[in-house]
């Protein structure tokens, strides 16, 4: 039995039980049914297991000739937290570049691998303040539901099956990378999609064209653009590019008879819209991976292939969700001098957001 279990009813075998028998539960006598001279049932209230602990189970017979019987134990369990994953939100690619702050925490404007005050104190009632940065109530979020998370800083490096890397991908369950604005390196592209091909999941967040905030040539549907057609393991591996638009405009437009699709009807309730602020859309290649799947599309566009907004796949044993738009994301925080807009609890996007993270991870 856990702790926060419904009403349930308790069987207690035994002899000479009378229609006058009770059990007890710490001494305080249930409501009993006779069954017979060797069985009787009672029924315990659902405040009786609303916490964890071990009580006294005993068995009252009336007088003359009564008494109480010896007791038995009976334990009530913690309720088994969610399994905890390792989120990595990286933050060594000009995440934080121009107006940006695309990152959980930063200290004196810089990120740092552990989010402070550390994590373990975070409790459902934690405001997305108590973290530094537009992503901070994303992060937060993740935590209230038994995740961890941590941050790749500029000085971090991207590798999997490197064990002298802390930080190597093999030790995380899920990459988040949010509107990168630096190419990712031959090593590093090859990381990724290994990281993926052998079970990792990756949450690609892109924006829209011409969205080059350090002006070094490169924005990021060039950069994940790059990453799919110019990598050493395999072309367009997760079925899907970046279009190189600039849109903007609320969509209801979600996938039809998805109510199976945890990631648009998961745990943390269904995706109705997403709201686009210069974003970007993609093209589906459903030949190169046939796993890929539009979830949203603009507004008033036919579900098929072309002018989606968020999609999914898989890619040998790992899982990607992109999602073409890095307001949805933003809390409105950060660094001192940054103009950034909530947008991460308007609409649908705390729903599709958290949902896709638990997708990913594995854990709905």
């Amino acid at each position: 039995m856990t702790a926060g279990s419904a009403t349930f009813i308790i069987t207690v075998s035994g002899t000479n039980f009378t229609t006058a028998s009770l059990v007890q539960w710490n001494n305080v006598s249930l409501i009993t049914t006779f069954v017979s001279a060797t069985e009787i049932t009672a029924m315990v209230p659902v405040s009786y297991v609303a916490n964890a602990t071990t009580v006294t189970i005993s068995i009252l017979n009336p007088a003359p000739g009564g008494g109480v019987s010896a007791t038995e134990t009976f334990t009530i369990n913690t309720v088994a937290p969610s399994p905890t994953k390792k989120f990595l939100f990286d933050a060594s690619h000009a995440e934080t570049a121009g107006n940006a702050d695309w990152i959980i925490d930063e200290d004196n404007s810089t990120p740092q691998r552990i989010p402070t005050p550390a994590q373990s104190s975070i409790t459902n009632l934690t405001p997305e303040s108590y973290w530094t940065g537009a992503l901070s109530s994303w992060g937060i979020a993740l935590v209230q539901q038994q995740q961890y998370v941590e941050t790749l800083p500029s000085t971090g490096s991207i590798t999997y099956g490197n064990s002298s890397n802390a930080q190597d991908l093999s030790n995380y369950n899920v990459f988040v990378v949010d509107e990168p604005n630096s190419v990712f390196s031959s090593s590093e592209k090859t990381a990724i999609i290994n990281f993926v091909k052998n079970g990792g999941s990756l949450f690609m967040i892109s924006d829209h064209t011409n969205s080059d905030r350090n002006s070094d040539g490169w924005d990021s549907p060039a950069i994940w653009n790059d990453l799919m057609t110019n990598n050493s393991v395999q072309n367009d591996p997760f079925g899907f590019s970046v279009d190189l638009v600039d849109i903007s405009g609320l969509s209801t437009n979600v996938l039809s008879g998805a109510s199976a699709n945890t990631i648009l009807n998961g745990s943390q309730g269904a995706v109705s819209s997403v709201d686009y602020s210069d974003g970007a859309t993609l093209t589906l290649h459903t030949t190169d991976n046939t796993t890929v799947q539009g979830l949203i599309w603009k507004s008033g566009i036919t579900q098929n292939s072309n002018n989606v907004l968020c999609a999914s796949s898989t890619f040998g044993a790992g899982r990607v969700f992109v999602i073409t738009d890095s307001s949805p994301e933003d809390d409105g925080t950060g660094a001192p001098g940054n103009t950034l807009y909530a947008s991460f609890t308007s609409y649908s996007h705390k729903q599709l957001l958290m949902n896709a993270s638990l997708w990913l991870a594995r854990v709905q």
